[in-house]
C-alpha cells in the first residue's frame, strides 16, 4: 500500500495521491476523500477476481459461493450452501433465492436489495438497491 502526501507548492495545498490497482494514479484534496475511495476501491477485495465488496464477511460469502470448489461440489450434491448476509446469523440455505427470503422476512432487508452484491461486488456502485431498471 502506497499512500503518501506532498506538497503543491505553486497553490501550497496538500495532496493525497493513490496509485494502487486496479485505477491510474488518482489524487485528493483531503485525507478523508481519500479514505472513502481506499474504502470503496481497495479494502475487501477478491485477488480472484478483482471485486470489491462492502465487509469482510461479504467477501468471504463471495469467495465461498463463486471460487470454493469444495463448496460447489456441496452444493450439486444438494447440501445448503447460501450463508446469510447478516454477520451472527447461522441460517444457510440451499438456494439463493430462499436466502433472499429469509434476508427479508427475517433481518426485514428491502425487497428490492440487490442480493447480487455477493457476486457483482460494490465496484461503480452508487446504492445496494436494484436500478430502477433491472
Amino acid at each position: 500500500m502506497r499512500k503518501y502526501r506532498h506538497s503543491d507548492r505553486a497553490t501550497a495545498k496538500t495532496v493525497i495521491r493513490c496509485d494502487l490497482p486496479p485505477h491510474e494514479a488518482l489524487s485528493f484534496a483531503s485525507l478523508e476523500q481519500y479514505e472513502v475511495h481506499y474504502q470503496q476501491f481497495h479494502v475487501n477485495r477478491c485477488l480472484e477476481c478483482k471485486k470489491n465488496f462492502p465487509t469482510d464477511h461479504f467477501l468471504s460469502l463471495h469467495i465461498s459461493e463463486n471460487h470454493d470448489p469444495l463448496v460447489a461440489t456441496r452444493r450439486d450434491r444438494g447440501d445448503k450452501t447460501f450463508a446469510c448476509f447478516v454477520e451472527g446469523c447461522d441460517k444457510v440455505c440451499l438456494t439463493r433465492q430462499k436466502r433472499n427470503m429469509h434476508l427479508v422476512d427475517k433481518h426485514c432487508f428491502p425487497r428490492d436489495y440487490d442480493f447480487f452484491i455477493i457476486n457483482d461486488g460494490i465496484d461503480h456502485r452508487s446504492s445496494l438497491l436494484r436500478s430502477q431498471g433491472g
